[in-house]
């Protein structure tokens, strides 16, 4: 009974699965598009780019982002008083 309640409970993690966290990992990580594609072996970019562009997109909101916390304090306008 135990043993069936385990293989019930665990997810059903296949190869495409692995394959998916991989890249969105490597992704994450900064690793550039076109690496990312070519390890994957996908026979352009754009498929690599339009099966990932949520994270590419995210990826481009957290530079913007860096930028924005790294320019701020230097261009803090204090109230005069």
């Amino acid at each position: 009974m135990a043993a069936a309640l385990t293989k019930q409970a665990s997810p059903r993690i296949t190869l495409h699965d692995l394959r998916h966290l991989a890249a969105t990992l490597s992704i994450t990580a900064g690793t550039p598009l076109t690496v990312v594609s070519k390890t994957l072996r996908h026979s352009t970019l754009s498929t690599t780019a339009n099966l990932y562009s949520h994270l590419t997109q995210q990826a481009a909101h957290d530079a913007v982002d860096a930028i924005d916390t790294a320019l701020l304090p230097r261009c803090s306008i204090t109230p005069s008083g």
